[in-house]
């Protein structure tokens, strides 16, 4: 159990030397989920994807308490186009719960007429490629590295996309990705405040199964937001991070830390020195991988000094349905420490040798980061599963079920609206996700 973390002391030093030797090596790779890895002719796509699901995820009081039942639907069509040097991508997404259209005030059952809030632009941006640099103007999505940073949050219905300017470079074994994005706008009339994120990420190939990754971006918010338990929070944010992931014979591993410092504002000026890590250490084994490892978020236990050191992830994975379920979207005060374990067994492999069924389970256990001696007790377990069955060409069909066990510190959790004594009933979810890709 760790208390009391003082997050200047955390960072991990040792991975740095790995980026310094990665500048001599022989491949190359564009971030997978980015507008870089287009295909070089039209090709139209969709997807169907529905998640029924019964759920009673939320640690709340007796009152508020009940499960919910509900299927999400999510469609998509687009197409790319690449005609060198430039390239365009158009993609549309709609999304909606079953029968949550509103129907006439005549007659109720009349749903589905008028209500087209669910249909959106999901990606549209034109590229240009002038030898090895490539740039994306436009909607776009951007998902860099392990996605601890910056995510498209494709588990998500609805999913993230940017709006901005993009580019990539291939550089031999390394590859430089660029971006500048304005993140939102409130109200460009009234000049009330814009949230603009840019940086860099650079990714480089030590062999075949090393990878070091070196980034650094800086997030500007204009727009007050809630964090932490604070309210009414602007940020002036620098984040500075390395990642380095590999295997040698049948052992994995992974490292990633992310330093944030910088400005919140509130009715004052508070400095920020946070931080996040994550550690991997697995085995793989046939088509079964295994991994033992730690999330950490640092948290701030002093709410009456001038700092705050709870970590802010603003455009990271926020997996809340496999995996942290809904409690940690937004980062508590006390910060988080989630030691897991998973895996991912693969059986009955295709001709390719792929696995057609894949078992994954997952285990949690949530502490605070840095918490009051009193206040440090675990926020709950969780434990999941997810099976996916690709008997289909295309088609995958995902079943899905969690358990979360409150501790005593889950109403510190902001998604869980609790008080001290208030009914800490685990939650629970089920679901069934097919997804048809054409």
């Amino acid at each position: 159990m760790q208390k009391n973390t003082s997050p200047g002391m955390a960072a991990p030093i040792f991975p740095c030397c790995l980026l310094v030797a990665a500048i001599f090596s022989p491949l190359h790779a564009a971030p997978a989920e980015s507008p870089f890895g287009a295909g070089a002719s039209t090709s139209p796509y969709g997807q169907i994807r529905t998640r029924s699901e019964i759920d009673k995820k939320r640690v709340v009081d007796n009152s508020a308490n009940e499960a919910l039942m509900h299927t999400h639907l999510r469609s998509r069509l687009g197409f790319t186009a690449s005609p060198a040097p430039i390239g365009v991508k158009f993609e549309m997404q709609d999304t909606r719960f079953f029968g949550s259209e509103p129907g006439t005030p005549q007659n109720p059952a009349t749903s589905t007429v008028g209500n087209m809030k669910g249909l959106d632009l999901l990606q549209g941006y034109a590229t240009l490629q002038f030898m090895d640099l490539q740039m994306a103007l436009g909607r776009q999505k951007m998902s860099l590295g392990a996605g601890r940073f910056l995510s498209t949050l494709e588990w998500h219905p609805y999913s993230r996309a940017f709006d901005g300017l993009s580019f990539n470079y291939a550089m031999g074994a390394g590859d430089l990705t660029g971006l500048g994005f304005m993140v939102r706008d409130e109200n460009p009339q009234l000049t009330r405040g814009t949230n603009i994120l840019s940086g860099l990420y650079y990714t480089h190939k030590i062999a075949p199964s090393l990878t070091a990754d070196l980034f650094g971006f800086y997030d500007k918010s204009q727009i007050g937001s809630n964090v932490a338990g604070v309210n009414a929070i602007n940020s002036d944010l620098v984040y500075v991070g390395q990642r380095v992931a590999g295997r040698f014979g049948p052992v994995t591993f992974e490292e990633e830390f992310i330093w944030q410092g910088g400005e919140l504002y509130t009715t004052e000026s508070l400095a920020s020195a946070a931080f996040q890590l994550a550690l991997r250490l697995g085995g793989v084994v046939g088509m079964h991988k295994f991994n033992a490892g730690l999330d950490m978020l640092s948290g701030d236990d002093d709410a009456t000094d001038s700092d705050m050191n709870t970590y802010r992830a603003n455009y990271f994975f926020g997996h809340a349905y496999f995996g942290w379920m809904d409690y940690f979207l937004v980062n508590p005060r006390y910060g988080v420490i989630d030691y897991r374990i998973d895996a991912d067994l693969g059986f009955l492999p295709n001709a390719a040798g792929a696995p057609r069924v894949s078992l994954k389970p997952q285990y949690h256990f949530f502490m605070p980061a840095s918490a009051p001696s009193q206040d440090d007790e675990p926020y709950g377990q969780e434990i999941d599963l997810e099976i996916h069955v690709t008997a289909i060409p295309k088609t995958n069909f995902i079943f899905g079920a969690g358990l979360f066990i409150p501790g005593k510190s889950a109403h510190f959790l902001p998604a869980a609206n609790t008080t001290v004594g208030a009914d800490n009933a685990p939650g629970y979810f089920f679901y069934f996700m097919p997804v048809v890709n054409f």
